[in-house]
């Protein structure tokens, strides 16, 4: 979709010397990319591409879960695995392959999306799974998004569905419902499942709940607790010292479409010895990155790449995955992946 910026330039030298002017004009130069931005996969044209929880391997192998259409142009999500394999030259991705698909009826039969996929060891109807997915389900348009599991013997799949999902309902058929997760491992035992939450009046707040799943027959699932200070649709993770949060914030953002997803992608962090509920804001910021340094009007729906328990690679620099997107009537299909690396201080 874009011009090569070799060949943009030879058009302006070109129209510049047919003017007659005898002049050169310089392209405009990128912003300075001091967070490496670079652009990972898309699925090629009519497609769309967001929501990426992104492991890697003790191979250096990342699997990049995400949201995509299955049929070029037709608004339908289905759940999508990328396979990244390193290379002298940086990560080549192989094509995306569809490993969860709405059902024909019940909870999640219009959308699945917003996966999420983390190694732990359960035992279900008598058989052994190691790899757990996280998921949103929702069973009529714009509303009553819920939060279903779904469970595999491999991380590549095949996944099938926890035949009591959905696993954390919602029962307001007239809000938004709960969704957009993101977990972390915390021992043999306890999952840390956060997620989004809508409420009235018409405000949506992150949450999280303690599970333990390891017999899936009868889960002990954890009361729901509020994190605040953290805007929907944040994505976790931690270290041994640190917790982790990345956010998409909507600043000063124009009124084109699409205007429900943000333009920032914000960083921050907090000791994992303070508590997540403080009612005071103690969450720092390490970084914050816009349309100036990515060159795209919206940038949203960032994750970070983990190891396959939920806890960063090391505590020196994060990668983090995100989706731009064009504003205009070609937003939906602007929807590519990027990366930004960006490094943690000391």
């Amino acid at each position: 979709m874009n011009v090569p910026v070799n060949s943009l330039l030879m058009i302006v030298l070109a129209a510049n010397f047919v003017a007659g002017n005898g002049t050169c004009t310089r392209p405009i130069p990128p912003a300075k990319d001091k967070y490496n931005i670079r652009y990972e996969l898309g699925g090629g044209a009519g497609h769309y591409n967001y929501a990426p929880s992104v492991i890697q391997d003790q191979y250096g192998i990342r699997y990049a879960f995400m949201c995509e259409n299955k049929n070029a142009f037709e608004i339908i999500d289905y759940i999508y695995l990328y396979k990244g394999i390193p290379t002298a030259n940086g990560y080549v991705w192989q094509p995306g392959t569809e490993i969860v698909a709405p059902s024909s009826s019940g909870w999640d039969k219009i959308h699945i999306c917003d996966p999420d996929v983390r190694r732990y060891d359960l035992t279900y109807k008598g058989e052994k799974y190691q790899w757990v997915m996280t998921y949103l389900g929702v069973d009529q348009w714009h509303n009553h998004n819920q939060i279903g599991l779904a469970i595999s013997k491999n991380i590549e799949g095949p996944y099938i569905k926890y035949d009591q999902n959905p696993f954390i309902p919602y029962t307001d058929t007239t809000q938004w419902g709960v969704g957009q997760t993101s977990s972390i491992v915390l021992n043999d035992s306890i999952m840390r499942v956060f997620y989004s939450r809508s409420a009235k009046p018409k405000r949506s707040m992150m949450c999280m709940r303690d599970v333990d799943i390891r017999n899936l027959d009868n889960p002990i699932i954890g009361e729901e607790k509020v994190v605040p200070h953290l805007y929907p649709n944040t994505f976790f993770a931690a270290s041994k010292n640190n917790i982790y949060a990345v956010s998409e914030l909507w600043i000063n953002q124009s009124k084109e479409i699409p205007t429900w997803v943000g333009n920032h992608v914000r960083f921050v962090y907090k000791p994992i010895s303070e508590n997540l509920h403080d009612t005071a804001d103690r969450w720092r910021e390490i970084a914050m990155f816009g349309p100036n340094e990515t060159r795209f009007p919206r940038n949203h729906n960032p994750g970070f790449l983990t190891d396959d328990k939920g806890y960063m690679l090391n505590e020196e620099q994060a990668v983090i995955y995100f989706t731009v997107a064009m504003t205009g009537s070609n937003w939906l299909w602007s929807y590519d992946l990027y990366s930004a690396t960006i490094q943690i201080p000391k």
